[in-house]
């Protein structure tokens, strides 16, 4: 598309990051109340086990969200960069090349499931007949019905690269609202227990895509295409995985790292276990709530700087560079100010139990105390899978997590004890500072780029320059 029609090459960069950000993240926020809501009705109106049931399963659900990413982080993109280079018969054909891969993934994971579904459902709730039921009606219609997932994520990935940010606000806000309506009424009315809440869930998505079919049908859109759109054409799949790989095992770090943490308190806590796994469990839910903003910074980030690299427009990328590491870091700095100041009211807010509120207030402020590393050293990964730099990118984002925080969740107990378990993750983003200070060092020995970050002004970019 031409400069003058692409919202991402022209006008006022912050303007634009408040355009792009914005609806991404209420998108993300939207997104994240799913399984709030359906918490909320399955706890009032079929009790504990079935929130035991469905919870026992979540890492499952976490693999089906890590594989949807990996084929729509590295679309995401190589779309943008087409679309910034005006390439739209490529962008087309990468938008098929997506849904194809992802429908050969779901394919995959559908017959996995059907292989080993049933003893894995039955081992994770440590052989409980009754719970392993809700547990394999939840997760089976979630697998089998993954495609609708899928194909929703392509094109809600391709609508932001296309610039269409209003409507993108607007669907995940129906999908809340129709996900309300529908488990209301097929658990709170019919009493469909579990099974009423994934039917709440994917009649939602199901609304959203038919959405999405009438915004492309009806609607100027950047590109013409069919919600779903199969090719034999497969040059594009190995970028798609290679770039999509950090977004994608990223998911699977954050359930490891949840899964390992676990196993360490029943090692190190004291008697007061069940009250720190609560402690526990509402750090997490504000923690998620304080990244999620962050993830929709960098995924707006990645579609400007994206489109800007495609576009060659180097001056215009490097700002874009600077406002978002600047406001990740003002963004950090500001919730870790807030944690600090409120960290004896912050577990009020779920419970009313002493022992729980006093973990939180103990445990909140170690486990936060590097946030204000978190969003800067985000968005410099976020630069190198824009430009297309796998490697980098790959290596920025999950050295943190499989070669930091995961083996030092183990490591540190053995030097501080229990508190050793919370200092893993503060001290791997100090560790993730200096690998990615020792990567753009690297880097500019090697190109010559500023702080081993920027764009060179007149200087023809290579592959992993540009």
């Amino acid at each position: 598309m031409p400069h003058a029609n692409n919202m991402f090459l022209v006008g006022s960069l912050p303007s634009v990051f408040m355009k792009t950000a914005a609806p991404i993240v209420l998108m993300m926020l939207v997104n994240g109340s799913f399984s709030l809501v359906d918490a909320y009705f399955l706890g009032e109106f079929v009790g504990a086990h079935a929130l035991a049931a469905v919870t026992s399963v979540f890492p499952a659900f976490m693999l089906l969200v890590a594989l949807s990413s990996w084929v729509s982080a590295g679309f995401s993109s190589v779309m943008a960069r087409l679309l910034g280079a005006n390439k739209k018969n490529e962008a087309i054909s990468a938008y098929g090349q997506a849904i194809t891969l992802s429908m050969c993934v779901c394919m995959a994971l559908i017959v996995l499931f059907l292989v080993g579904g049933e003893h894995l459902v039955l081992f994770v709730n440590n052989g409980s007949v009754s719970l392993s039921s809700m547990s394999y009606d939840y997760l089976s219609l979630m697998i089998f019905f993954s495609p609708l997932l899928f194909i929703l994520t392509i094109n809600s990935d391709s609508l932001r690269c296309e610039g269409q940010m209003s409507f993108m606000a607007v669907v995940p806000l129906l999908s809340v609202f129709f996900n309300i309506v529908f488990n209301y009424i097929f658990i709170a009315i019919l009493g469909w227990g579990v099974i009423g809440s994934v039917y709440g869930t994917l009649l939602a998505q199901t609304l959203s895509l038919f959405a999405v079919y009438l915004f492309r049908r009806y609607s100027k859109t950047a590109l013409k295409v069919a919600i779903v759109r199969f090719t034999t054409n497969r040059k594009l799949w190995s970028d798609f995985l290679a770039l999509g790989a950090p977004t994608s095992l990223s998911y699977v770090g954050v359930a490891l790292s949840s899964a390992f943490i676990l196993y360490n308190l029943q090692i190190w806590s004291d008697a007061n276990y069940s009250m720190t796994v609560a402690a526990y469990g509402i750090i997490t839910r504000i923690m998620t709530f304080i990244f999620l903003p962050l993830l929709g910074l960098s995924m707006a980030f990645q579609t400007i700087l994206g489109n800007n690299i495609g576009a060659k427009e180097w001056l215009r990328s490097n700002s874009a560079i600077k406002i978002a590491i600047i406001i990740a870091f003002i963004y950090c700095v500001f919730c870790q100010f807030v944690i600090l100041l409120l960290k004896n009211q912050l577990g009020g807010v779920f419970v009313n139990d002493i022992n729980v509120t006093t973990e939180v207030s103990r445990i909140l402020p170690i486990m936060s105390s590097a946030l204000f590393l978190l969003g800067p050293l985000m968005m410099v990964g976020v630069v190198f899978q824009a430009m297309g730099d796998a490697k980098r990118a790959a290596i920025l984002r999950l050295a943190k997590v499989y070669i930091f925080t995961l083996p030092l969740i183990f490591i540190l107990p053995l030097l501080f004890a229990e508190q050793g378990i919370w200092l893993a993750g503060p001290s791997a983003e100090i560790l993730a500072l200096l690998l990615t200070i020792t990567v753009l060092y690297k880097r500019r020995q090697k190109s010559g780029n500023p702080f081993g970050l920027f764009f060179i002004r007149n200087k023809k970019q290579t592959k992993y320059e540009s």
